[in-house]
């Protein structure tokens, strides 16, 4: 395989030449060989080979805060690079079973192509405790290929609002302005439950340094004997008087990326926000649940449902195996088309009764009887 090369892309990510002199080495073989038996081969000559699935070394494995580890990887030449605040899947096969989730990059786009993802360790999370406790310096791993289209207006002043595990996104997009707009005027306000837990310090004390403009606010919401501290109205006034005239960024829990935009709607800003929630979206109350038949056209089967349920825990209950990776709405592994029936989004409170319309079955729940192409 060629040694891996980089240049820059004019967006400013940088791209691997091996990717291209990959596919067309691919293209030269697919008429002797199919995928399957390549890989086969390959992956014992060298353990990232592929002919197109994206294999990663664990370069680096450090830890940002008490809870969350930072996992640094250099891909293989399928990879075709990335933009700030863009995410992945991750792949891990635990027990024999595949399992897949999204995660963002935390770094920028770099000439070595390396590429950095963080994950919080969950109580009970299948996924995220495996990462923390199997995956090792040296290991391979596959990821998929970049996904998320947010854009930072970088040519105007920022307020960024990050929860938890919120703050991923977040490093890579203050990178990407560390390295080349280092003069720009942002806000940062950065949510933990205490100090032990809030991520990036050491980084984040990097990017002042390299940034005149930049503040950050750190805000531990957690004290012993008094309510948890939450984003409102009177905590933007008094920690960020100017934010009328910044474009805004908020990601983390649902409860506050809500938060944030109840406040931004109450004040009627006109500047935009963006909102990433990493938590799923609330499902609908109690009282207006009522049941629904589900049908699945290719599978031939037909199961009672319900409309308190996101469309694709209830396939996987019925014994479907949609493809899924963040099952939050922002990967889109799970678009899935709906032939008939009404639906609503659970992040718009939109209901669409279009048929033949694409779906994200995790932020789905059915109002009416629904037919999708499973």
């Amino acid at each position: 395989m060629a040694n891996s090369r980089t240049n820059v892309h004019p967006n400013g990510s940088f791209m691997s030449n091996t990717a291209s002199h990959t596919l067309s080495f691919t293209r030269w073989l697919s008429p002797l060989v199919d995928e399957a038996t390549f890989d086969f081969y390959a992956r014992r000559i060298n353990p990232t080979w592929r002919w197109s699935r994206v294999i990663c070394r664990v370069t680096k494995i450090e830890p940002v805060a008490a809870d969350m580890l930072a996992f640094t990887l250099k891909p293989n030449g399928n990879w075709r690079g990335f933009e700030a605040g863009q995410h992945l899947q991750v792949y891990a096969e635990i027990n024999g079973v595949r399992h897949s989730r999204s995660y963002s990059m935390t770094n920028t786009p770099n000439p070595a192509g390396e590429i950095q993802f963080a994950v919080k360790r969950v109580p009970g999370g299948l996924v995220s405790n495996w990462l923390h406790d199997k995956l090792k310096t040296g290991d391979h791993i596959e990821i998929g290929q970049a996904f998320g289209t947010q854009k930072l207006p970088c040519n105007q002043p920022l307020l960024l609002v990050a929860g938890g595990s919120g703050i991923t996104p977040v490093m890579s997009w203050l990178q990407h302005l560390a390295h080349r707009y280092q003069h720009a005027d942002v806000v940062l306000l950065q949510y933990a439950r205490d100090a032990a837990t809030l991520p990036f310090q050491q980084q984040l004390a990097q990017i002042a340094a390299k940034m005149p403009n930049f503040t950050l606010q750190t805000i531990l919401t957690d004290h012993p004997g008094q309510p948890p501290i939450v984003f409102d109205d009177q905590q933007l006034t008094q920690r960020v008087p100017d934010a009328q005239r910044r474009a805004a960024f908020a990601c983390g829990p649902s409860s506050l990326t809500s938060a944030v935009r109840q406040v931004w709607q109450a004040r009627g800003y006109t500047q935009p926000l963006l909102t990433e929630a990493f938590s799923p979206p609330a499902l609908p109350d109690n009282s207006s649940v009522h049941p629904v038949a589900l049908s699945y056209s290719r599978s031939g089967k037909q199961q009672q449902g319900s409309s308190g349920v996101n469309l694709l825990q209830q396939a996987e209950a019925h014994g479907l195996k949609p493809a899924n990776g963040c099952r939050m709405g922002i990967c889109f592994s799970c678009v899935c088309k709906k032939e008939s029936g009404t639906v609503t989004n659970l992040l718009t409170g939109e209901t669409s009764s279009e048929p033949g319309e694409m779906i994200r079955l995790c932020v789905s729940t059915p109002v009416s009887d629904v037919t999708l192409d499973l």
